[in-house]
């Protein structure tokens, strides 16, 4: 076997694309805004507060200091595999919107979140609340992209 014949362009027949799908659910259900989960469960306000302050303002920076020409890049790419995948329905592009999208709609989640607590100087249980309900937004995005991505799959496999 090949390693053409082995990354095939049936994208939803594939076991890599699978594969992706599912490492894209278990790492983005294991951290939030970059923290481990387990650590927010503790509620350890005093262990939490340096790193959150931190992971926070570095989110923030990121994204406010994107150039207009990189989001305008992003924003045309995945304008065109949108396109590609789903009005010419050609199946890799299809699947990669599956794998793109997610992400995007995380970092805005974790963005939201974000600029919420930006100004907080002192974390509470309220804070801790706030983002384990941006981790449950995250695993509902996950749980959606996966059942989406079964339904494309046997549409492409069985009625295409």
């Amino acid at each position: 076997m090949t390693i053409i014949e082995l990354l095939s362009w049936d994208a939803f027949g594939s076991g890599w694309f699978w594969a992706l799908l599912l490492l894209q659910l278990l790492v983005n259900s294991s951290r939030v805004i970059g923290i481990p989960v387990d650590m927010l469960r503790t509620c350890d306000i005093d262990q939490i507060g340096p790193i959150l302050k931190w992971r926070i303002t570095r989110l923030v920076k990121l994204v406010e200091g994107l150039h207009v020409l990189v989001i305008s890049v992003i924003s045309s790419a995945i304008c065109g595999i949108l396109v590609l995948g789903f009005w010419y329905q050609i199946e890799v592009f299809a699947a990669l919107c599956l794998l793109v999208l997610p992400e995007i709609a995380i970092l805005r989640l974790g963005y939201r979140t974000a600029i919420k607590l930006r100004h907080d100087q002192v974390y509470s249980l309220n804070t801790i609340q706030l983002i384990n309900g941006l981790h449950h937004k995250i695993q509902a995005l996950g749980v959606v992209n996966l059942l989406l991505a079964g339904f494309l799959g046997y549409g492409y496999e069985v009625l295409l």
